[in-house]
């Protein structure tokens, strides 16, 4: 929470404020989800991607600063950090951030952490590409090092060099449920490409990444999402492989608006031909 006054204080206190106060919003966002398995029934503040129900508070300037901090409503077991605090960061809107936030690599279909951060837009020097830099520090035995990606919304190329990459709950989700356990010491290197294509009105993603450890070894991981929107709903389809495993896990959701802010929705998840679990969720903005 000290983060969070720190990043507060930085934009009240700046030259900008004076002129005029920032607009602020409080609310919670939610992602709610009960999951039934062979054993046991059980009803989390977080979903089986690791999206967090949060409280927040967000304020806009209109120089084109802002700020967000979010406090989780429930924390995720394994998570080695041990805090409630989702994110806290100061951000120039379109441009720099700093603090602790989701820090994607790639896409983030496979790797986004909450970390603390320093992020910023670049360009890169052959063709004038967009580029995406991300310094982490995440404190000792913890996630350390850079994030580069190249390329557009559409796609793009990425590379990490650090340590303790993935080691979070949140990390390779879409693979693994969030309450099983990551590679203790995580990976050093890391390479990927992700690609965006529509077929027709279905939005389909396409992430590869490769990961690297002295202790984890090294694996591919491959990733896809296709989203069809404009059919009754809305189904999702998901699935995730990874090489060393030679395992493949899929997700498929389908949700119904129930209002204008709150969808309701069903997932069913599982690996290879096995049914890891049933679950009904409740997502929206209060």
């Amino acid at each position: 929470m000290r983060l969070a006054c720190v990043a507060f204080g930085l934009l009240m206190a700046s030259p900008l404020a004076v002129a005029q106060y920032p607009t602020v919003f409080f609310g919670a966002r939610l992602h709610l989800q009960a999951r039934t398995d062979e054993r046991t029934t059980a009803l989390r503040w977080y979903d089986d991607l690791a999206r967090h129900s949060v409280v927040y508070l967000q304020l806009y300037h209109e120089a084109g600063y802002g700020a967000y901090v979010a406090q989780r409503l429930q924390n995720l077991g394994g998570d080695r950090t041990r805090t409630g605090l989702d994110e806290a960061y100061l951000e120039r809107l379109e441009g720099w951030r700093v603090g602790k936030f989701y820090a994607p690599f790639g896409a983030g279909l496979l790797l986004n952490e909450s970390v603390l951060a320093v992020q910023s837009p670049a360009q890169f020097a052959i063709g004038d590409l967009p580029m995406r830099v991300a310094y982490l520090y995440n404190g000792a035995g913890r996630q350390q090092g850079v994030y580069v990606r190249v390329g557009t919304a559409r796609g793009g190329v990425s590379a990490g060099i650090g340590r303790h990459f993935g080691i979070d709950p949140h990390a390779f989700a879409l693979w693994e449920l969030p309450e099983r356990p990551r590679a203790p010491d995580g990976y050093e290197t890391l390479y990927g490409a992700d690609y965006g294509l529509n077929l027709g009105s279905v939005p389909v993603q396409l992430e590869w990444l490769y990961s690297e450890g002295k202790r984890a070894g090294a694996t591919h991981w491959f990733a896809a999402r296709i989203q069809m929107r404009a059919l009754p709903l809305q189904p999702e389809l998901a699935a995730a492989y990874q090489t060393a495993a030679e395992q493949l896990s899929w997700r498929i959701a389908l949700q119904q608006r129930a209002g204008d802010r709150i969808r309701l929705n069903f997932a069913l998840r599982g690996k290879a031909g096995t049914i890891e679990f049933v679950a009904f969720g409740l997502q929206g903005e209060l």
